[in-house]
């Protein structure tokens, strides 16, 4: 079973390289950059003692570098959906433009805070904290919108196929369902809702709390929906138009479902999984 692991994922793996670098090579390109930057910065939780949160300093920058990898890399991807000449159009690079702004606005700032062992969300101790969180917020809610652009752009040009269908229906849910989740959040002013207020308590790696509700859960269900329903659309390619279709919506139906059952999961103050 590991040397079929192993063979499969040599397979795919350049598969994948080749469809997200011809989709957006500078897209890919900035995401292959931030994933070498997560290792750099996590790699300094184990040389690094001092914490935040109960945690360790570079865990919260390490952790955005990853997602927003992950993020660009499956915008690229995603383009690569789309006729050579749409992606050249002058609306889709500039939005990978904007994403990739945005993206290193956000770990800037991040990491800076991160090196002083201070917050960088929810932030609001000085003028100057204040100003920069707001500005994490646009940045936030631009990376969401350019999401959903990609996504409905994705659904109208892109031929016809499950795959198509699956990933613009993915991107656009998931420009919603996060700006959605994080604006709750960022309106409370904190993640956790009772429990100990701190994630050093939490899951492993995630740190979401297991003592109270975490509204983290939601925001990263309602996110990551951009990858679920794209492998759905994999799964399908061989069904008929309309089976597929269909069992994609459905799967976005309880992927969405998800999503709300650990928003109000969260804000009854019960944590995603208790020990």
């Amino acid at each position: 079973m590991a040397t079929s692991g192993l063979t499969t994922a040599r397979i795919v793996l350049p598969r994948i390289t080749r469809h997200g670098s011809a989709g957006s090579p500078f897209l890919w390109h900035a995401a292959v950059a931030f994933l070498t930057l997560f290792v750099l910065l996590y790699a300094g939780t184990f040389f690094d003692d001092r914490l935040f949160n109960g945690v360790s300093v570079w865990e919260k920058p390490a952790k955005f570098f990853l997602s927003l990898s992950l993020h660009m890399a499956t915008l690229a991807w995603g383009l690569a959906l789309l006729p050579a000449q749409e992606r050249q159009t002058p609306a889709i690079r500039m939005t990978s433009i904007i994403v990739v702004a945005a993206a290193i606005g956000e770990v800037i700032y991040i990491t800076f805070r991160a090196a002083r062992g201070e917050a960088s969300h929810f932030n609001e101790t000085t003028v100057i904290a204040s100003a920069f969180y707001m500005l994490m917020g646009v940045g936030a809610v631009t990376l969401s919108v350019t999401t959903s652009f990609l996504g409905w752009r994705i659904l109208r040009r892109a031929p016809d196929s499950s795959l198509a269908f699956a990933t613009g229906l993915g991107f656009m849910l998931s420009g919603v369902l996060a700006t959605l989740s994080g604006a709750y959040m960022s309106e409370q002013g904190a993640r956790w809702v009772g429990g100990d207020l701190t994630d050093a308590t939490g899951l492993p790696f995630f740190h979401w709390s297991t003592t109270g509700g975490d509204l983290r859960v939601a925001h990263f269900f309602g996110l990551h929906i951009m990858q679920a329903l794209p492998v759905l659309g994999f799964l399908f390619r061989d069904f008929t138009r309309l089976q597929a279709r269909g069992l994609i919506a459905l799967g976005a139906i309880l992927w969405t479902g998800l999503t709300v059952l650990t928003f109000f999961q969260a804000i009854a103050g019960r944590p995603f999984i208790a020990p």
